[in-house]
């Protein structure tokens, strides 16, 4: 399942980011279904800031200092001041018309003196200012303005215990505080805090209590938290699926894989797994170099055959035979490390490298002027035997077509130029050769200790230079099938080019096809 999700959006892009991403997306899709289901996207939350009394008496006593209220030229005794934090926390902007009904805070066990709207915007702090009552003394009232539209009072008998708020208009994620000052309401109930309830009805949403703001911001923390986690692991889980090796094992038990030497190492990785997953079929490998590889193929019409070649771009592809598109072998220029002379940082041959004319004078036995006494020797250019796709994607790629058209087999004391017929072979005697300088794929250095890598052009085979055309030596690895092979051939062809795989191959030297995509060399690209 996750293969194919993430096949299918890996031509928008990278399939396993896009498959991840989706994955993720399950949980805000739930969080999403919960808030329409249960919360509503219009919700009103409001918590309680404080509550306590204006006097506190100690032991039935009031000590000295009492603060003395009144309101309207009356004393307020028992006096007590609640605080109020009202906020949009949906999703969208309440309007009046939302309001099924209007919006209440009851104070049970209390009465409503008179209540102040604060830190809000004008036309809300307008729209919500209570109805004052006029005054029982002189003493001045607030101002009142329209009172079309204005919060009020309940009174019910002697008992004033609600504050009733007209429809408001309050964007999203703002806020507003009612200030308001309570009395006892005769019953004794003074020393209690009033128990604080709210009504009203919102459209398509609700109206709900919710702790303080420390603690709202810590729920808050602790759901986001979780929800990211679930998503990540989802997205995680997704991806390791996507990774899986899972190869389809055929009826036939034998196949040939022939060819390229310089990608040899990473076809037997290919091997062993698809062995392992297919325990009855016998996958026979075998480095002989492009050339042959091809071959061998048009020769074995019977049996099941794969060629690996090593192609420089712009290369005919071979007729009758399927081409497929694997990924990009990167190449490197070697040397024995007895080849340079320490001239400081910056300055040595591993540092500024060689241009690609010099490389060019060097494997043509035209020889080499050592003008800055980089070289501590006349170097040894170790080539690939003729029919080398290494070869073909040096001579192509890096000295523009110039190359020797024989050369000699290495030996011990070999000087100017001499050939070696595979990779390993080359390194090797580059290895125990003194001022040897070769070519191979860049991943195979860590098994040699004398060999290093010589930039080309200033630059090193990186993948990033590789992706961004500043590097020039690399080769695509096409394998070569007879036209409409099934059955085995397919298959392994499939494993091998599966995401499991090239995952497991990236980083070898080797660029399977889906981190081609977004490489700024066109010809680079897989295209299949």
């Amino acid at each position: 399942m996750f293969e194919t999700i993430a096949d299918f959006l890996g031509g928008l892009s990278n399939g396993q980011l896009w498959a991840g991403a989706l994955i993720c997306a399950l949980p805000a899709g739930l969080v999403a279904f919960w808030l329409d289901r249960y919360q509503g996207w219009r919700r009103i939350s409001w918590s309680e800031i404080y509550n306590g009394p204006i006097n506190k008496h100690i032991n039935n006593q009031p000590p000295p200092g009492m603060w003395d209220i009144h309101w309207q030229g009356r004393r307020i005794l028992d006096g007590s001041l609640v605080m109020l934090e009202v906020r949009n926390s949906g999703v969208q902007t309440l309007e009046p018309e939302h309001f099924a009904g209007p919006v209440t805070f009851t104070f049970t066990g209390r009465k409503v003196v008179h209540f102040k709207v604060r830190d809000a915007n004008e036309p809300l702090e307008a729209a919500l200012r209570p109805q004052v009552p006029a005054p029982a003394a002189a003493e001045p009232a607030d101002e009142v303005g329209s009172a079309v539209r204005q919060a009020t009072v309940r009174t019910t008998g002697q008992q004033t215990d609600t504050i009733t708020l007209p429809p408001f208009t309050l964007n999203r994620r703002e806020r507003f505080r009612l200030l308001v000052l309570l009395e006892d309401d005769g019953a004794g109930s003074a020393a209690k805090s009033p128990k604080i309830t709210s009504g009203g009805k919102v459209k398509g949403g609700r109206i709900k209590r919710t702790a303080g703001r420390a603690r709202r911001r810590w729920a808050t923390a602790v759901i986001v938290t979780l929800v990211a986690s679930l998503g990540l692991g989802a997205g995680v889980y997704a991806n390791n699926e996507s990774l899986k090796l899972d190869a389809t094992c055929s009826q036939a038990r034998r196949l040939t894989v022939t060819g390229s030497t310089a990608f040899s190492p990473l076809a037997h990785q290919v091997k062993e797994s698809y062995e392992e997953q297919c325990p009855e079929t016998d996958v026979v490998l075998e480095a002989t170099g492009s050339r042959k590889g091809l071959e061998q193929l048009r020769s074995n019409t019977a049996a099941e055959t794969i060629a690996m070649v090593d192609t420089v771009a712009g290369q005919e592809p071979e007729k009758g035979l399927d081409a497929h598109h694997v990924g990009v072998i990167v190449f490197a220029v070697v040397a024995n490390q007895s080849l340079a002379k320490d001239l400081g940082p910056g300055q040595t041959l591993w540092d500024r490298g060689l241009t690609q004319d010099q490389l060019g004078q060097i494997f043509t036995g035209g020889g080499f002027r050592n003008e800055d006494g980089r070289l501590a020797e006349t170097p040894v250019a170790v080539v690939r035997a003729d029919g080398s796709g290494t070869r073909d994607a040096f001579e192509k790629r890096v000295t523009g077509g110039k190359g020797t058209t024989s050369a000699p087999p290495c030996t011990t004391g070999s000087t100017g130029v001499c050939s070696v017929t595979s990779t390993m072979e080359l390194l090797d005697y580059v290895n125990r050769t003194t001022n040897a300088i070769g070519y191979a794929e860049a991943d195979a250095l860590p098994f040699f200790p004398n060999v290093r890598t010589v930039p080309i052009n200033g630059t090193a085979p990186t993948k990033e230079n590789v992706l961004d055309g500043d590097y020039p030596f690399w080769a695509s690895e096409i394998l070569y099938t007879r036209e409409g092979a099934s059955g085995l051939t397919r298959d392994f062809l499939d494993f091998l080019r599966s995401r499991g795989v090239s995952k497991l191959l990236e980083g070898q030297g080797f660029l399977p096809c889906r981190e081609l995509e977004d490489s700024k060399v066109e010809e680079m690209r897989c295209g299949d």
